[in-house]
């Protein structure tokens, strides 16, 4: 690439490469209605989380490391995902239906954690130490 080049393309605008976001807003798992935790089966709450990921389910099951044979078993009901890989899985699909099934079987509600005002809390007690120690 001649210098003359280079200068072209400063003056021009031209540009090959898009810029590539490395910081972006992450969206809080989705949570469904109490009553559809009641009237969906287990399968139902995995199948629901893996269609509103926007992802197909092999893409699902290379994030979360099984293999798609293992996956669609799962997805059929005649294999499980449990522990850290249910976990991991809730994650991926950005869903908390599955978790919401197993807390409606319990007769639990799931409730989300407001990290806003964990986080003012935090900063209040900081200011009280630092107010203190003034």
């Amino acid at each position: 690439m001649l210098p003359s080049d280079r200068k072209a393309m400063e003056t021009n605008g031209k540009h090959w490469q898009a810029e590539m976001p490395f910081l972006a807003v992450v969206k809080a798992p989705s949570l469904i209605s109490a009553d559809l935790a009641a009237r969906l089966s287990d399968l139902g709450a995995l199948r629901l989380a893996v269609q509103e990921s926007g992802h197909d389910d092999y893409e699902i099951a290379d994030s979360v490391g099984i293999s798609h044979g293992y996956m669609s078993k799962v997805l059929k009901g005649t294999a499980g995902l449990y522990g850290k890989r249910l976990v991991k899985f809730m994650r991926q699909t950005n869903n908390l239906a599955p978790l919401q099934w197993l807390a409606e079987q319990m007769g639990c509600d799931v409730v989300q954690r407001d990290s806003r005002s964990a986080e003012v809390a935090a900063l209040k007690a900081r200011l009280q130490e630092l107010e203190r120690a003034a």
